[in-house]
């Protein structure tokens, strides 16, 4: 009814009120639906150029993607040795247990970026699967040397941090950048 108003002060035309069938005839008679799409689009223009004023070019990430294209045969494998192993503390998309962060809970971390793995050296990263980890002098974590080659540990590494947000890969790839090559 805004838009009928609108048409009527701007075009000094008497509405008349006395049914809805009236209404219907005098939408038609203003051509109702071709003035309300000129409105629209005049609203939509205005939108459009509003928005584009705002737009920043987008930031070029410091790590190049062919330094973070893993083989599709690493990924697969990764992933894989991952359910089979790993998912069942760490979850299934590598979130980790809700109470990680617990001082009082022994819990797997997320290893999909969101907790402090990013933090660690790949050697470490390697390290903590292989030989395990404690939390308070308790086993939280097996170790896996023995059960699996250092090239499906390697694998599952991959895995997870090919689950890593850019930022978070990034932040990891400087803090290493004077670690070994393999980093």
């Amino acid at each position: 009814m805004d838009a009928l108003y609108y048409v009527t002060i701007q075009f000094r035309i008497a509405v008349p009120t006395n049914n809805a069938i009236s209404l219907i005839f005098f939408a038609s008679a203003c051509d109702y639906h071709n003035v309300m799409r000129r409105i629209g689009g005049m609203i939509m223009a205005v939108v459009l150029v509003l928005g584009a004023c705002d737009k920043k070019e987008p930031e070029t990430p410091s790590v190049k993607p062919s330094e973070r294209l893993p083989s599709f045969e690493s990924l697969t494998r990764g992933a894989r040795l991952y359910q089979e192993h790993c998912a069942q503390c760490h979850g299934p998309e590598a979130q980790g247990h809700p109470d990680w962060q617990n001082p009082q809970v022994i819990a797997a971390p997320p290893l999909n970026g969101s907790g402090n793995e990013w933090k660690r050296s790949k050697r470490e990263l390697l390290n903590i699967i292989q030989n395990g980890a404690k939390r308070h002098g308790e086993w939280a974590m097996p170790a896996w040397k023995g059960r699996l080659s250092n090239l499906e540990i390697e694998d599952i590494v991959t895995w997870f941090q090919a689950l890593w947000p850019t930022d978070v890969y990034d932040r990891w790839r400087k803090a290493n950048a004077s670690s070994s090559p393999s980093a």
